[in-house]
């Protein structure tokens, strides 16, 4: 066993228990007691792969998701934007570390392929936004702009992944393609549970699209440093 095996261990074991607690519905005390730990494990398994050297954006990064998924335990009164803009600011910093590996690109070669793939994709989230929006909310709902602009981040964020995995399938365009696939499924069926109807699989997915992306999206930070020589303040 590694030395970094009981941190993923816990990871794991609390989010599987988290995940089956809230499809099988267990009483509320295993949720209380299993949440908590999933953010913070996987967070240290980041900081054992990196040897202590953590930077300063992924750690902000899941601050602020741990801050809003505690938030959600707690059932926080008036929900909705406090916690749009916590993942906003976090999807933010992922768009910022993502505008820098497709910035250091040099001379990317596109095929009429890789033109066509990120076209549909364009075409796809531009439609999941609309159709998220008009079926949920009203333009005249006070947090409209506010729900605009969370979409169209997202949006902008499928895009830019999508651009960047085309141009250079890596590991860490991999894991993160994957994790803003889970951010944007997690997210729709938030917003459909909680604002369109209160069925069952909408939070069952959103749980498990949730804790799963902590993963994505820590592996992501951990082969994006190994490719790229640091060049900012908060990764020396």
């Amino acid at each position: 066993m590694g030395k970094n095996a009981p941190a993923l261990i816990l990871y794991f074991s609390a989010s599987l228990v988290y995940v089956l607690s809230i499809v099988l519905k267990w009483d509320s005390i295993i949720t209380f007691l299993f949440k908590p730990m999933i953010a913070p494990a996987i967070y240290f398994y980041y900081w054992q792969e990196s040897k202590g050297k953590v930077a300063l954006l992924p750690s902000l990064v899941m601050l602020f998701f741990y801050i809003g998924d505690m938030m959600i335990l707690i059932e926080y009164e008036d929900l909705l934007v406090p916690l749009m803009i916590l993942n906003l600011i976090a999807y933010l910093f992922i768009g910022f570390y993502l505008t820098q590996d497709l910035l250091r690109l040099k001379n990317p070669k596109i095929s009429s392929y890789a033109v066509l793939i990120i076209c549909l994709v364009i075409v796809f989230l531009l439609s999941l936004l609309y159709v998220g929006l008009s079926l949920v909310f009203n333009t005249t709902d006070a947090n409209y702009g506010l729900l605009l602009v969370y979409g169209i981040t997202l949006v902008v964020l499928g895009i830019e992944t999508v651009t960047y995995y085309v141009l250079k399938s890596n590991q860490a365009g991999f894991f993160l393609l994957l994790t803003i696939f889970c951010l944007v499924i997690s997210d729709l069926f938030y917003v459909l549970y909680n604002h369109y109807a209160k069925f069952s699989v909408f939070i069952d997915i959103n749980v498990f699209c949730q804790v799963i992306s902590f993963y994505f999206i820590i592996k992501y930070f951990l082969y994006r440093k190994q490719q790229y020589i640091p060049i900012s303040y908060d990764e020396e």
